[in-house]
């Protein structure tokens, strides 16, 4: 029998890139598990930014992900900082952000090939502190991704200039300071365009944050193309 695993899909992925999860969902089964979703509506981060202070959605996550101490799969390095940092530090279960995860499971080597050339956007969530030590996220966030886009053959990952600086994003930031967060996104996409100048044209930007992703698209328009991690390995899996 498969063994069990449970996945939560944050809200924003579940109604604006259900792409993402669909990927992740049909990689995780593709090596032997069995996916069970979290019935958890939203982790709170969104109100949590925006100044609110009640827990009320971090009470609900916690009620759908209780009474079973299996590790909890975040399809988001900004959701899975959230939750550390808003839960105790023994709190179970665990939750882990997807590409750490899946870099455990994961194949040596992705059967087909993706003849791309990617640049690599990680977010602050996935640079940054987890909340609760004094470790840095990108020995496991960043470091994940690049470890699983890796094993793709064909597949270029380009690193931008200034690649710790802010997409601009950074959930309500985007809509209290509109003129700002815009600016930063453009800026960091010109950054994201630039990085494959010495290693073939950039034809794509890659993330395991879906919200920076959507910021970055709206920004962009119809030019490059926008993935998730799990979609660039659905493809060559």
């Amino acid at each position: 029998m498969a063994s069990r695993i449970r996945f939560f899909i944050p809200c924003y992925v579940d109604e604006l890139w259900p792409q993402a999860a669909r990927a992740a969902v049909e990689l995780a089964e593709a090596v032997g598990f069995r996916v069970q979703l979290v019935d958890a509506v939203c982790c709170g981060q969104a109100l949590s930014n925006a100044g609110a202070a009640s827990g009320r959605l971090e009470a609900v996550f916690e009620a759908a992900a209780g009474g079973d101490d299996s590790e909890i799969i975040v399809l988001s390095a900004s959701c899975t900082g959230h939750l550390d940092s808003v839960r105790a530090p023994e709190a179970r279960p665990a939750v882990v952000e997807w590409c750490e995860w899946f870099a455990r499971h994961a194949p040596d080597r992705f059967p087909n090939r993706v003849e791309r050339c990617v640049a690599l956007h990680g977010s602050c969530s996935a640079l940054r502190s987890d909340g609760r030590s004094s470790e840095v996220r990108s020995s496991r966030g960043v470091a994940a991704m690049r470890d699983l886009l890796s094993r793709v053959d064909g597949l270029v990952v380009a690193d931008p200039a200034f690649a710790s600086e802010c997409c601009g994003f950074g959930g309500s930031f985007a809509t209290t300071f509109p003129e700002l967060s815009v600016r930063m996104g453009k800026d960091k996409l010109a950054s994201l365009r630039d990085a494959g100048s010495d290693r073939g044209r950039v034809d794509g930007i890659v993330s395991s944050d879906c919200s920076c992703l959507l910021h970055l698209r709206a920004i962009e328009g119809a030019g490059l193309p926008f993935y998730h991690v799990a979609e660039i390995l659905r493809s060559a899996a």
